[in-house]
């Protein structure tokens, strides 16, 4: 018999309605009027477009699931054709943006445009078992570090170097963030503060940023006055059907609908649906079980004790609601290694 490559099982493994949602939701974001609406809101370089001025200057193709996170792959085409389908990382395969694009804006006082590099991500946990805003930092970080060799050098006969380095973001959409959190816009960047003393430079620092957006798991918006909050609150909320989302979508929030992403929104709630179906009294959910093992192996590093780890555990209030037997596997596993 044929033995499947570890990319094969992984394929076979995978619940199709899990993969179809997950590329829905990529192509519904990456639909260029609503973009708009997420740029506007927290690129400040757009705070002052509207919305026909910032969806003309996404230039080229918006890439889904394209580009490559891992050093080395992400920043020559040529370097991803031939790659090897078995290399992985993390255990979970290569990892990819999930959006990526960049605006072309044109430069103040009629000097030359400027090129920024953003990523948007979806994600359901806002808790995964780590620090969300690291990842969303290494995102950052590899994006610019990416640059490399495309849009600066560090040749001895450049006279620029490092300041061609272009400003990148790297935007998380939180869909079923805790009520503690929701409707909240985080954004992390660079400052300057002097030590000692003080001087009249003004040098280029400001050259990432990482933002995140967490959305209500319990879909209430509370009386935000956020539009692109509540946008997005209405997009992912699975209580509303996908006749009814494009309604809103159009009538509400004046987004111009093609029949493609019509469909898309439609397919949003049948994929959806049918996940939460099969969910039904499953226990903890597959979503959160990497994240409760990290959180369980994070702990014991520290804490010996199984009942004074499981009620460490469910202070977290993502796993608030896990059993002692579901945590007790990972506790076991963690005593092993």
């Amino acid at each position: 018999m044929e033995q499947l490559t570890a990319l094969g099982k992984a394929i076979v493994a995978a619940d199709p309605d899990k993969i179809r949602l997950d590329m829905t939701v990529k192509n519904i974001l990456a639909y260029k009027p609503l973009l708009t609406r997420i740029f506007k809101e927290v690129v400040s370089e757009c705070r002052d477009m509207n919305f026909d001025e910032i969806e003309a200057c996404i230039e080229g193709e918006v890439l889904i699931s394209k580009i490559y996170i891992d050093s080395g792959l992400s920043n020559a085409g040529e370097r991803i054709d031939g790659l090897n389908t078995e290399a992985y990382l993390n255990e979970e395969g290569l990892d990819r943006y999930d959006i990526r694009t960049y605006l072309r804006l044109p430069g103040k006082g009629g000097s030359e445009y400027i090129k920024l590099i953003i990523n948007l991500e979806a994600q359901n946990e806002d808790k995964p078992g780590y620090d969300l805003p690291l990842r969303a930092l290494f995102y950052c970080c590899r994006m610019i570090s990416a640059q490399q060799g495309v849009e600066f050098t560090t040749n001895s006969d450049d006279p620029v170097k490092y300041g061609n380095i272009k400003k990148v973001y790297s935007i998380w959409l939180c869909t079923e963030a805790a009520q503690t959190r929701a409707n909240s816009i985080e954004i992390y960047d660079i400052d300057r503060r002097f030590l000692y003393g003080c001087n009249g430079d003004n040098p280029r620092y400001d050259i990432l940023n990482a933002i995140i957006v967490y959305i209500s798991e319990k879909h209430d918006p509370e009386n935000t006055e956020n539009e692109m909050i509540r946008l997005l609150t209405d997009l992912f909320d699975e209580r509303i059907d996908g006749a009814e989302k494009v309604k809103k979508l159009k009538s509400i929030y004046g987004l111009k609908m093609t029949r493609e992403v019509e469909m898309e929104v439609t397919d949003l709630c049948t994929y959806a649906t049918a996940m939460e179906n099969k969910g039904v009294n499953m226990g903890v959910s597959e979503e959160k079980e990497r994240g409760l093992e990290a959180l369980v192996k994070s702990l014991s590093v520290y804490i010996t004790d199984f009942d004074a780890l499981y009620k460490a555990v469910i202070k977290n209030e993502t796993y608030e609601k896990v059993t002692k037997k579901d945590v007790m596997k990972y506790f076991c596993e963690s005593k092993k290694s």
